[in-house]
């Protein structure tokens, strides 16, 4: 995300191209790896292939991060719920949430503060990116991903702390606390939890 201040119009920059790198879980396939793919585009770029991911990921301190599906769940069913859109943000605006992502992606979210390190169990691939800000949730499970692009594009509806997504995302929930956003695919069964400095995926 590129933030001007105090510019005039004859300082802005040149546009940048950006890169996506996506990271297997431990234990998927280990064959070719995912290559870089040049974007100028904001929206998220979505891998050529995509393998079973076993999603056990824990990066950073956790603070009130559930450690799986059933318990990421129950924290979801006794929110109250609102209807936001395919956009949202959390109250802070650090983390922003798309369920419009590339083909086969139920709900991303990324974090515009505090990115992860990648774990040493799934480092990011060579030439690209060194720490991971975005986490995506697809039916095989949920993946983090090595980006420099952002999923932000403008205004995005806020989901209140202590509320989650209504059920016009489908199988798809989110729920927006103060220690971070939990997303849930009630199909699949897997999810993840996203906040600065830390994500889990399970």
């Amino acid at each position: 995300m590129l933030v001007l201040t105090a510019c005039g119009m004859t300082d802005m920059p040149t546009p940048r191209r950006t890169v996506t790198v996506l990271v297997d879980a431990p234990g998927a396939s280990t064959g070719t790896s995912t290559s870089s793919v040049p974007t100028v585009s904001a929206t998220p770029t979505t891998p050529a292939t995509t393998t079973a991911l076993p999603t056990s990921l824990a990066v950073g301190k956790q603070r009130g991060a559930p450690h799986s599906y059933d318990e990421a769940k129950q924290r979801i069913d006794r929110a109250t719920s609102a209807e936001v859109g395919s956009v949202f943000q959390s109250p802070t605006g650090n983390i922003t949430c798309s369920t419009a992502g590339g083909e086969g992606v139920l709900v991303t979210c990324d974090v515009a503060k505090g990115r992860s390190d990648a774990p040493a169990s799934a480092p990011c691939p060579a030439g690209g990116p060194r720490d991971i800000g975005r986490i995506e949730l697809t039916p095989a499970g949920a993946r983090p991903v090595c980006n420099s692009d952002t999923i932000r594009q403008g205004a995005a509806a806020t989901l209140a702390y202590g509320v989650r997504t209504g059920p016009s995302l489908g199988s798809v929930a989110c729920l927006s606390e103060e220690f971070g956003m939990t997303c849930v695919d009630s199909t699949s069964k897997h999810g993840f939890f996203l906040a600065r400095d830390t994500f889990v995926t399970f």
